[in-house]
């Protein structure tokens, strides 16, 4: 399907990777928001493609009973969800919890239905309670654009659409509980949709994909289930993540400086080290070469003391061969 929308109707799709993912080899739960019926697809490619990821979505058991998107969802290996059945979710859950264990990763939109106004819906806290059982972490897949066809606004795919893809990944804490995590996937969501649709390069505010819609469609069954049971909780949990999120971010600049500040006093330390290992060559060497130096004028001066005791002798000696009366002496005697 999304090469038909790259082909037939010139799709393109453009992905942000975070600083770091979790490594190929390890599973996680990665979490979507929810504006069209494609969605699920491109951001399973996106995936793919970025993480060698092959993710197994869970869907709504209606889907498998569409022409198409049933056949690509059984393809995927995507897990059935039966909405209405509470035995039905736990089903699924337990499915989920499965694939996780095995070293397989899931994916789901926490909003559990497609938006009817662009607006992200209040999240369940499924996806939360999965990482935390399983012991992965949250993978969340921020999207814009997708709404630009088959969604409640815009049916058939518009022509040249661009859908742009942010990822970034929520790390469970030991002492979390599933609506804290859910909170701060929540928080990432809204702020990366804000982020997105600033850089959004066919920005049209008065389009009618353009959030909050200006005709929205009337909300779907589980669109109001949301909104009444989770949305003042929601709210709630969102503030309370930012929160956390802010102190988090604080500790993490305190614990950089002082990376930073270690680094420095170690790379200082180096450095002193340094400097005395050449203070001590750079000594050695002196006095290597003043010894040497000493030694070459002490030959030089007992050369020149030989050389000047030499000429004294021979000096002498003429002296006395030249003294007065040497020779008469010399003959009186004989």
């Amino acid at each position: 399907m999304l090469w038909l929308l790259r082909r037939v109707r010139g799709w393109r799709i453009h992905a942000q990777r975070p600083p770091l993912l979790p490594p190929p080899d390890r599973p996680y739960v990665a979490v979507f928001n929810h504006t069209s019926a494609i969605d699920g697809f491109v951001v399973a490619e996106v995936l793919w493609r970025g993480t060698r990821h092959w993710v197994q979505p869970l869907v709504k058991a209606e889907l498998f009973e569409l022409p198409v998107l049933g056949w690509l969802a059984r393809a995927a290996g995507a897990i059935p969800v039966h909405r209405g059945e509470g035995e039905g979710r736990e089903h699924a859950y337990r499915d989920a919890i499965a694939q996780l264990e095995a070293g397989g990763t899931v994916l789901l939109a926490p909003e559990s239905t497609i938006t009817h106004d662009g607006n992200l819906l209040p999240l369940r806290h499924g996806a939360a309670r999965l990482a935390q059982e399983a012991g992965v972490d949250v993978l969340v897949v921020t999207h814009f654009g997708a709404q630009r066809g088959f969604s409640p606004v815009v049916r058939f795919p518009e022509r040249g659409a661009v859908v742009t893809v942010s990822l970034d990944v929520v790390s469970p804490e030991p002492d979390e509980d599933a609506a804290s995590v859910t909170g701060r996937i929540a928080a990432t969501m809204l702020d990366r949709s804000l982020e997105l649709q600033a850089a959004y390069p066919d920005r049209s505010l008065d389009a009618r994909w353009w959030p909050p819609y200006a005709t929205p469609a009337s909300p779907t069954a589980t669109a109001r289930e949301n909104l009444e049971r989770y949305q003042d909780s929601m709210a709630q949990a969102i503030a309370t993540a930012r929160e956390s999120m802010a102190k988090l971010a604080t500790d993490h600049e305190v614990d950089r400086r002082l990376a930073e500040a270690r680094e420095r006093a170690h790379q200082a330390a180096t450095e002193l080290a340094e400097a005395r290992q050449r203070a001590q060559q750079a000594a050695a060497e002196l006095a290597a070469r003043v010894r040497e130096r000493a030694e070459h004028l002490a030959a030089e001066t007992r050369g020149r003391v030989e050389e000047l005791s030499e000429q004294a002798r021979d000096k002498a000696a003429d002296l006395q061969d030249r003294l007065p009366g040497r020779d008469a002496g010399g003959s009186g005697g004989a």
